[in-house]
């Protein structure tokens, strides 16, 4: 009996003192914040089960393109038409329309984009079989149809017709090379090719710039493919790049030295989708990136100092807990390319402070 009345008294002097303490404030009227009020605590998330193959979101270069192996035809490029033993029905530089197709005498609308030479020669000879028996040549006068885009500093950007095979240098050389700057009589480039990049269809093309052109390393200089663009960063620009799951993403000029929580704040704030604990942080070039995963949680309760950003830092916000980095970090990258693209189209900058 002495023992349980011993353990009853040591349970009541250990937990009554801080209840009582809470509960005397709260009579005082003193304005306790509950934990919801100052942080959101998460729910625990069950992480999605990784896919035995997960589409990859880079995309290698290979040897020999296949629109070099099987070109197709398409809006632009120009033919010459023949009947064999009719030179009275020649018709030449006929040119395929915007929407991809072509007329040759009573074949009226023939779709030939996506097809090679040999597959359009066959739908025209079926088309004209319910008038004659003809045996349809068909040679390409000019490739127009196949393109590439590079934007950024060089000194011509725009859009290059690809109508032979073309290297990333033989690119920027079409381009007339990368945009100087003069400062004192001294002339520089302005590119950063640490944060230049290709990207092909939706997908960042797995070569590092900044090897090829610092480095002289000729394995990154991939030949390209259609539709492919090649952005070359500039080096002069003291921005930030804060992406992902923020209310105003994007990239944005920064005149004075930001902390994550500033820049974070400044580009809306966490969206509500966010995963608010834990916030990405990509340094130096693209291709070989530093990262660090910031505490956001520890930074807002004081535990942790703010993260002071240096120029051109990506932070990135993802939706949910990393499960993988590495998938992460190419997510980031992907964000990273497809808003400096549409970004640099445009020419919109935001910038988050002006000086006074």
């Amino acid at each position: 009996m002495k023992l349980s009345l011993a353990l009853i008294l040591t349970a009541i002097c250990l937990v009554s003192p801080v209840q009582s303490q809470e509960q005397r404030l709260r009579s005082q009227g003193g304005d306790i914040p509950e934990p919801s009020e100052y942080w959101e605590e998460l729910k625990p998330v069950e992480l999605p089960k990784i896919a035995a193959k997960i589409e990859p979101l880079r995309v290698k270069p290979v040897a020999i393109p296949a629109w070099q192996t099987r070109y197709t035809l398409g809006p632009g490029d120009t033919l010459d038409f023949s009947v064999y033993d009719r030179p009275d029905l020649a018709r030449k530089n006929v040119q395929i329309a915007p929407d991809g197709t072509i007329s040759y005498l009573q074949a009226v609308a023939i779709q030939a984009n996506g097809l090679t030479l040999d597959q359009l020669r066959k739908k025209i000879e079926t088309e004209l079989a319910h008038y004659q028996d003809a045996k349809v040549i068909i040679s390409p006068v000019n490739i127009a149809s196949k393109d590439i885009a590079i934007i950024g500093r060089v000194q011509k950007p725009g859009t290059y017709t690809l109508d032979r095979p073309t290297t990333i240098l033989e690119a920027l050389s079409l381009a007339q090379g990368i945009q100087n700057g003069t400062i004192r009589g001294s002339s520089f480039e302005l590119a950063d090719f640490d944060r230049s990049f290709v990207v092909r269809k939706g997908r960042k093309l797995d070569v590092d710039l900044g090897k090829l052109y610092y480095r002289g390393d000729f394995s990154q200089n991939a030949y390209l493919e259609p539709d492919d663009y090649i952005y070359i960063a500039s080096n002069i620009q003291n921005e930030i790049y804060v992406i992902g799951n923020v209310n105003n993403p994007g990239r944005r000029k920064m005149p004075v030295k930001l902390t994550m929580t500033q820049a974070i704040a400044e580009a809306g704030g966490f969206d509500k989708y966010a995963y608010k604990m834990k916030v990405l942080l990509i340094r130096g070039s693209i291709h070989e990136p530093e990262t660090q995963i910031i505490n956001m949680k520890d930074i807002l309760n004081g535990i942790r100092p703010d993260v002071v950003l240096e120029s051109k830092d990506i932070v990135f916000v993802n939706r949910r807990p990393f499960d993988m980095l590495e998938r992460v970090l190419d997510t980031a990258v992907i964000t990273y390319l497809q808003t400096i693209s549409a970004e640099v189209t445009n020419q919109e900058y935001t910038p988050i402070f002006t000086p006074n």
